[in-house]
């Protein structure tokens, strides 16, 4: 388990903040952008996104983004239930270095290593495999916080309208609730930080 610096800065609350922390490091939702795995973006968007270049205003949340964002918090009510009493954090930024994310949930153990759990929502099957961008960003979470294993909750919709449902309601199906292990290795996680590091030197620190 790594020295971390914890932020009390979110998307939610403080969201100025919060962005400004983002562009000051190279976080788990840009990894698999640089890596090649991400569906939402490449590497020039990272780039842009650190020298501060998006217009402002320009982002709209996507139907899907709302529906997983409004959900999250009913995920991390069950997650919080099967890990049962500690003490927890959720979206407060996590960072070392210029290497930083925002957890979705962490419970915090002074005596071992903290439980990471990443959530996701998604209208597509994922067999026995978290898809490789995911994989992707949290691999980089383990790295920065220097932890063996990442819990992957999913929750999988029959469609986007299913998930509008679940929200008025407030109840989530278990059927539909699946837990991954994700297992990252001390060898795994060196590789990780060595090429961060060298892309983030490569293109972000030369031009500062």
């Amino acid at each position: 388990m790594k020295s971390v610096t914890i932020t009390n800065a979110n998307a939610t609350e403080n969201r100025e903040a919060w962005l400004a922390m983002r562009r000051q490091h190279l976080t788990a939702t840009d990894w698999p952008k640089i890596t090649g795995t991400s569906r939402w973006g490449n590497v020039n968007d990272v780039i842009a996104d650190k020298k501060n270049n998006f217009p402002e205003g320009g982002f709209a949340p996507s139907l899907p983004m709302r529906v997983g964002t409004d959900l999250e918090p009913l995920i991390v009510e069950r997650a919080r239930d099967l890990l049962g009493p500690g003490e927890y954090l959720s979206q407060a930024f996590i960072s070392r270095k210029h290497l930083g994310f925002t957890p979705d949930l962490v419970q915090v153990n002074r005596s071992s290593d903290w439980v990471l759990v990443e959530i996701k929502v998604s209208v597509k099957d994922w067999s026995e495999e978290v898809p490789p961008d995911y994989l992707d960003q949290v691999k980089f979470q383990a790295t920065v916080l220097g932890i063996d294993q990442v819990q992957v909750i999913h929750l999988k919709l029959s469609s986007w309208q299913e998930g509008l449902g679940l929200i008025r309601s407030g109840n989530l199906p278990e059927r539909s609730l699946t837990r991954h292990l994700v297992d990252v290795d001390a060898s795994e996680r060196d590789q990780i930080e060595r090429q961060s590091d060298r892309w983030w030197k490569l293109h972000i620190k030369t031009r500062t």
